[in-house]
């Protein structure tokens, strides 16, 4: 089981990250004002999906919308922190896109 599951095209869902520090407790971001979900290839070199998030301290939600996954295969994600002069980047998270059927 990956960290974040869809299916290919779809949209609609919203999956909420709850972002923990390095002792395993719900982290407080609530001093980041921007966050972002980037899903990658597994070598890293190809950037599939670079998109905002709304942060609710200690979580941060991706409303997927219409193209956010055309595609499918095994990927990985991290989300982006940002905030004045601050920045946190998660740990890598595991991404499973399973394919559509055609109907």
């Amino acid at each position: 089981m990956a960290d974040i599951e869809f299916v290919e095209g779809g949209y609609g869902d919203t999956y909420v990250i709850t972002i923990k520090d390095a002792n395993g407790d719900d982290a407080n971001i609530s001093a980041y004002t921007g966050a972002s979900l980037l899903i990658n290839s597994m070598d890293l070199s190809t950037n599939k999906l670079d998109t905002t998030l709304t942060i609710s301290s200690p979580t941060v939600s991706w409303v997927m919308a219409d193209g956010d996954t055309d595609y499918n295969g095994a990927f990985v994600a991290q989300v982006q922190l940002t905030g004045s002069s601050i920045t946190k980047t998660t740990k890598l998270m595991s991404v499973l896109a399973f394919k559509k059927l055609a109907s």
